[in-house]
């Protein structure tokens, strides 16, 4: 993977292939390098990536939020404020701010600019287990196994109204245009309240046996429950009625689940590490993964769609090509004798070639990595290596890589001028920094 080398922080952590520069040369030496976000101390119950696809944010049984780049994966922000396992996060968009639940009971407004709480609220008389925020951002929904429903102002951080529904409460969010609260309960049922006055307008029993997890469409027109009888199924709203059922794998429990921003596609993660990726309006599976250390706890999608964020049992977040089932990393393979001239070079590009070098081989002679070898890049075209499964961007596009093409792909990211591509976001806004790398690409790739 090509990209600039960013300033090691004191809480930067290599990842996805791409990281900090004393984690990156630790994988060059080694050999090992996930194209992973990794820098928890526990297992990751809630993933998500911002409105605009450059951040993501993260939560902890570790009791903090890890606020990440998208593009390289290095470590933003740690957030720092819960006294216990932090269950849920999420972005408020078109602020700088997010709001966190924890098994403490808080509920945390974060300044995600200064890295810092803005409001703290000791909201629940027991966990706090998820979070919504509203349409236009100026509201927030928690809820907890106290079974309180906490409407929240998001501008002052004050309680705007509290439901009681009775029952402990594992998922809550927005219908509509923000005036229908929802709250999935433990013991398996849907339930509606009107945001002006709290009264209760609908209650659907969801799953038999208790409902593990909800996620409502950023438009407010459905929602996703998954439960304990291994059911996954898709509701409409405001009037909660079911649109499909569908029993993706019988034997094994769901745990985790996500909505694409679309709607269109959702993922499934369960109890043995497998997740599936489904059309949301059939449950026709698109694709099977499987994770090295289940559980699932928690899922993402890109903002695009097209990458999967997976958090398992291995405490770090990996990242998924949905479209070619690929993991976006070269765990594992051993560095050996390959020649690593890049490292000895006082090139001004050849510091920041050792990002690409996590991913890339220099020859056709050498172990090949999680991205096509560089022998002959220039005038190659794009998608030709023998041998490589290149996604269908790069086996459709017709660009011959040279000097011009290699600088378009960092300047606009390679999302931009590949739609598709399975190589993960990367820009070079330097020109100073793309015209070393792009001069040093020339120098050390072997002419074919």
């Amino acid at each position: 993977m090509l990209g600039y080398w960013r300033r090691l922080t004191a809480r930067t952590t290599c990842s996805w292939c791409l990281g900090a520069l004393l984690a990156a040369l630790f994988a060059l030496q080694s050999g090992l390098c996930h194209a992973d976000m990794t820098g928890h101390g526990g297992v990751i119950r809630s993933v998500q990536v911002s409105p605009d696809g450059v951040h993501a944010l993260t939560a902890s049984f570790d009791h903090s939020l890890r606020l990440w780049r998208v593009d390289d994966q290095s470590t933003v922000k740690v957030l720092e404020g819960h006294d216990g396992p932090v269950n849920a996060a999420r972005f408020v968009p078109g602020k700088d701010m997010a709001v966190s639940a924890g098994a403490d009971g808080r509920v945390i407004f974060w300044n995600l600019k200064e890295g810092q709480p803005h409001f703290v609220r000791d909201a629940h008389a027991g966990r706090a287990m998820s979070v919504a925020i509203g349409p236009g951002g100026n509201a927030a929904l928690t809820g907890g196994w106290d079974g309180a429903l906490l409407l929240w102002d998001i501008e002052t951080g004050s309680l705007i109204k509290r439901i009681d529904a009775k029952v402990p409460l594992v998922a809550v969010g927005f219908g509509g245009d923000g005036s229908t609260l929802i709250a999935a309960d433990r013991s398996g049922a849907l339930h509606l309240y009107r945001a002006a006055d709290g009264i209760q307008t609908a209650r659907r029993s969801a799953h038999e046996i208790g409902m593990t997890d909800m996620v409502a469409s950023e438009n407010g027109n459905h929602l996703l429950s998954i439960g304990l009888d291994n059911l996954a199924r898709v509701w409409s709203l405001p009037g909660l009625d079911p649109i499909v059922d569908f029993l993706p794998t019988p034997e094994v429990k769901p745990l985790s689940i996500a909505l694409s921003q679309d709607g269109k596609s959702m993922l499934v993660g369960y109890i043995d590490g497998s997740v599936l990726h489904l059309d949301s309006a059939t449950g026709k599976e698109l694709r099977a993964l499987n994770v090295e250390k289940p559980p699932v706890w928690s899922l993402g999608f890109s903002r695009d769609g097209a990458f999967a964020l997976i958090a398992d049992g291995s405490e770090r977040v990996g990242v998924w090509h949905l479209a070619t089932g690929d993991r976006i990393s070269i765990a594992g393979e051993a560095a050996g004798d390959r020649p690593m001239p890049w490292l000895e070079s006082d090139h001004p590009g050849a510091q920041l070639f050792r990002k690409c070098a996590n991913c890339h081989a220099l020859t056709d002679q050498e172990p090949q990595r999680s991205g096509p070898h560089f022998a002959g890049l220039f005038g190659r075209a794009a998608g030709s290596v023998s041998g490589y499964r290149y996604s269908s961007a790069l086996q459709k596009t017709q660009i011959i890589w040279d000097q011009r093409s290699l600088r378009q792909l960092f300047e606009l990211g390679p999302d931009k001028l590949l739609p598709g591509t399975k190589m993960p976001v990367q820009r070079v806004t330097n020109p100073i920094e793309l015209d070393a790398l792009v001069a040093y690409l020339r120098i050390i790739t072997p002419p074919r």
